[in-house]
């Protein structure tokens, strides 16, 4: 039985990188027994010049409020079966923070997702651009990595942090002790932002989810919550693999996710699930 009913990430077909129609993923997740979606597109890329923008992983700018008036027609349509969420997963570059603040309120998000898949110019975990990991010591990637993601929690923005650790996707681990992870976990700790167990990780080189368990239990030691996303960009990934989502937040000692609405968090413990199918 499926105890984890709430799934946080998912793709739009507006982002360039996901496929399928919201219809399809609706129905995934009704297949699935979720109770509780929400969708969180890329945001739009805020941070580069207009004519450089793309729809490849991001919503284009102009058609942010259709994305949020498609939702809207979902929740109503599906009223009474399945609670659905607008949310946003927003990609931090820092010096970007005043753009960065109209997208944050351009609307009354359920939540907002926090990203960071560039550094500098470089889409890490872009597999087109794997080489350029050999121009990286690998500890100082993830140094750099964790000061960008603890400057984008302390924007104040955000309520999750999207998959933590996520230069590791295809296998790439540093090889000593990081403190400035350590620090970006603080950070969460005061401003009260949740982590995102991503079970996407699975289907990546790695196979393992985001966070690690190490990671988790730090965050459990901190009294820090969590929500569950399966970073789904097609409707078949929706939910997938929340069975071992479910064991790896119990190993890690978390008795409870949060759901979100209009930007609060709502901790569920996982035996009020059960009546999920």
């Amino acid at each position: 039985m499926l105890l984890l009913c709430c799934d946080y990430h998912m793709h739009t077909p507006r982002c360039g990188d996901a496929s399928g129609t919201y219809e399809e993923y609706v129905e995934k997740a009704l297949e699935r027994g979720l109770r509780e979606i929400g969708f969180s597109g890329h945001s739009p890329q805020y941070f580069l010049p207009r004519e450089h923008r793309k729809r490849e992983s991001a919503i284009p700018e102009e058609e942010l409020e259709e994305y949020i008036r498609e939702v809207e027609v979902l929740q109503e349509k599906y009223r009474g079966a399945l609670e659905i969420r607008v949310g946003l997963e927003v990609d931090f570059v820092p010096g970007h923070e005043r753009e960065l603040e109209k997208i944050v309120h351009a609307f009354s998000w359920d939540y907002l997702l926090l990203s960071v898949h560039y550094l500098g110019d470089w889409p890490f975990d872009h597999p087109k651009y794997i080489g350029r990991y050999r121009e990286w010591d690998i500890n100082d990637l993830f140094t750099t990595y964790f000061r960008v993601l603890r400057e984008g929690v302390e924007t104040g923005y955000f309520d999750a942090v999207a998959h933590f650790d996520l230069p590791k996707k295809f296998g790439f681990r540093p090889t000593q002790e990081i403190p400035e992870m350590n620090e970006v976990l603080l950070a969460c700790q005061r401003y009260g932002v949740s982590l995102e167990l991503n079970t996407a990780g699975w289907r990546r080189p790695v196979g393992e989810a985001y966070p690690s368990l190490d990671i988790l239990m730090r965050a459990r030691n901190l009294g820090l919550s969590v929500c569950v996303g399966s970073d789904a960009h097609r409707p078949e990934d929706v939910g997938r693999d929340f069975e071992k989502a479910e064991d790896l937040l119990g190993r890690a000692g978390f008795t409870s996710v949060v759901r979100f609405t209009k930007r609060q968090k709502i901790p569920v413990v996982f035996r009020e699930y059960t009546s999920c199918g």
